[in-house]
């Protein structure tokens, strides 16, 4: 089968810097490549790389895009004519798979037998002019419930299929070397719907009752890596009212992926805080594959990462005192945390792994390309 995918017209692909959505993507590639199929991406040119190149079995096409606009509107704008050189390099596909919000201008495209389009965030009203499609993919049960919210008549078309994340070169969980303490880490952007402001005041009131405990928050500080300035400056102000410097840090984001493993590894259990705006979370998932216990808000979106007492704990969104009580709970057993995050690796492994799911897309592919043809006769 023949896979198109077209990303949007900001980031190039592969990912140099983080980018959950690309790095996705680029999993998800290399999982349908593995499983024998042809896939070729159009993305962005960006410095260093080239307009066209074979790179592990994927078809790369790169043609001139346009950086990130604050206002979604001229965002949408901009990137209209990166789509247009895009379709004039389209190639015929079986498939053409569409991450970006222009990607309804596809639908009367001459190229692809079935087209698709995948939301990675939160549906907005947008989705409206993406029912002409022959699917929408989406990362969760949660956000497919949330668009049938928006648009009733989508439930015949869309999908839910899990974000994956790949599972080559990790063949095992990571166990830390033991030190005295256990240590938290949040991986992520630092934003509001994170809710890592909750996380903070519940560690450090945990940590009156267990000083044996410490906390690490990697992610985006400036505005120019995506961060929230104002929000980074109260997570420091708490940390210093409270006194708790030596217990929790804040770093900046690590894009190597080798060195972001490095942290994981060396962390005993990885918090999630949201209190909104997920789908299914790639930090998680890649935490996993580390095979690392799991203490995450229960969010609906959130609930297909955590199996309750066997992967990690639930706690509930937004709400300190629960941060407190569960922080402590976990950190009382080491033993425990160490036999989830076994769990959590074998879980991984067997339900987001990129080649189950790129199996997965790849079925339902089949199946609206026989019923599309059924109904042309």
């Amino acid at each position: 089968m023949k896979i198109s995918f077209v990303l949007g017209h900001e980031l190039p692909f592969p990912p140099k810097k983080g980018g959950g959505v690309n790095s996705l993507l680029l999993g998800l590639c290399r999982g349908l490549v593995s499983i024998g199929h042809e896939v070729s991406v159009y993305s962005p040119l960006a410095e260093g790389l080239s307009e066209e190149e074979i790179d592990n079995g994927i078809t790369h096409i790169r043609v001139k895009g346009m950086p990130r606009k604050k206002n979604h509107v001229i965002n949408f704008i901009m990137g209209i004519p990166y789509v247009l050189r895009v379709m004039s390099r389209l190639k015929k596909s079986d498939v053409l798979s569409c991450h970006l919000l222009q990607g309804f201008l596809f639908t009367k495209n001459n190229k692809a037998t079935i087209v698709t389009h995948t939301i990675h965030r939160d549906p907005k009203k947008f989705i409206y002019f993406f029912l002409k499609l022959d699917r929408i993919y989406v990362g969760s049960d949660n956000v497919a419930q949330d668009a049938k919210l928006i648009v009733p008549k989508i439930d015949n078309i869309i999908k839910t299929v899990y974000n994956c994340v790949d599972f080559l070169n990790y063949s095992q969980p990571t166990l830390k070397k033991r030190n005295g303490f256990i240590e938290f880490v949040y991986i992520g952007r630092f934003s509001r719907d994170k809710g890592v402001v909750s996380l903070i005041k519940g560690f450090c009131l945990a940590i009156k009752e267990n000083p044996f405990i410490k906390l690490k928050c990697i992610g985006p500080i400036t505005s120019s890596e995506g961060g929230d300035e104002e929000l980074f400056l109260e997570m420091k102000e708490l940390i210093s009212v409270n006194g708790v410097s030596n217990y929790i840090t804040i770093c900046p984001p690590i894009f190597d992926r080798e060195k972001l493993d490095v942290e994981i590894k060396n962390s005993d259990v990885v918090v999630l805080p949201s209190i909104g705006g997920e789908t299914l979370n790639m930090s998680i998932l890649e935490c996993m594959r580390i095979g690392k216990a799991l203490l995450i808000s229960d969010l609906p979106a959130n609930q297909p990462l955590v199996i309750e007492n066997v992967t990690g704990e639930f706690v509930k969104a937004g709400d300190v005192e629960s941060w407190k009580e569960k922080i402590i709970t976990m950190s009382a057993d080491i033993d425990r945390i160490e036999k989830f995050g076994e769990n959590a690796y074998l879980y991984g492994r067997e339900k987001f792994s990129c080649e189950k799911i790129a199996d997965t897309y790849v079925k339902d592919f089949k199946k609206l390309i026989a019923e599309k043809r059924y109904r042309n006769g």
